[in-house]
């Protein structure tokens, strides 16, 4: 968690700061590296990387800060981190059902629902759109703060895609997205099962 502290030096001589240490109910005491000189009288703002388990909920979590030896109540507030991809991220498709699995990563620190069918609507790089790519999910998933998940579920790619034009679709997977390639298609790939 970045975070900014501000110092204010109410004494006559310069304060040199060279770390602090952050204190948590439950949680060991870290000590955090930063470097300050504040003049007398003057108050000087240094940011901070304090470390925290990357699933931390968001929200506000009563702290103490001492610096040069001095305890102060604080806040640590902790913002929602939305971050997620998935593994791999692009497929190869033809007409049809085919089945699906792949590796959804959640990198933030709210869990995410998967919606159990998304589309995404296919492009053979023209100006109009073609018909839509269907991904279906086996089962409901809601993706854990900080977690890895296998993901599998059927992919249905629209038959009267135009056989020889290279198509792509971008079919939503929560904060990510699975790149679908259908490649040209020839009459003996058509024929075969």
């Amino acid at each position: 968690m970045c975070a900014d502290v501000t110092i204010a030096n109410t004494g006559g001589h310069r304060l040199a700061v060279r770390g602090l240490t952050v204190s948590r109910d439950g949680s060991a005491d870290v000590d955090v590296p930063t470097a300050a000189l504040v003049a007398p009288g003057t108050t000087a703002s240094m940011p901070v990387t304090v470390p925290m388990d990357p699933a931390t909920s968001p929200g506000d979590y009563p702290a103490e800060v001492q610096v040069a030896g001095i305890r102060r109540a604080a806040v640590l507030r902790v913002d929602a981190e939305l971050a997620m991809h998935i593994i791999p991220r692009r497929v190869l498709a033809e007409p049809g059902t085919h089945n699906v699995s792949f590796v959804a990563v959640n990198e933030g620190n709210v869990d995410l629902p998967l919606a159990m069918v998304t589309r995404g609507r296919t492009s053979d790089g023209g100006e109009e759109p073609g018909p839509d790519v269907t991904l279906t999910l086996r089962e409901p998933i809601v993706l854990a703060a900080a977690s890895t998940l296998s993901v599998h579920g059927r992919l249905k790619v629209p038959q009267s895609l135009e056989p020889t034009r290279r198509h792509t679709a971008s079919v939503p997977v929560g904060l990510a997205d699975l790149e679908v390639i259908i490649l040209a298609r020839t009459a003996e790939t058509e024929a075969e099962p």
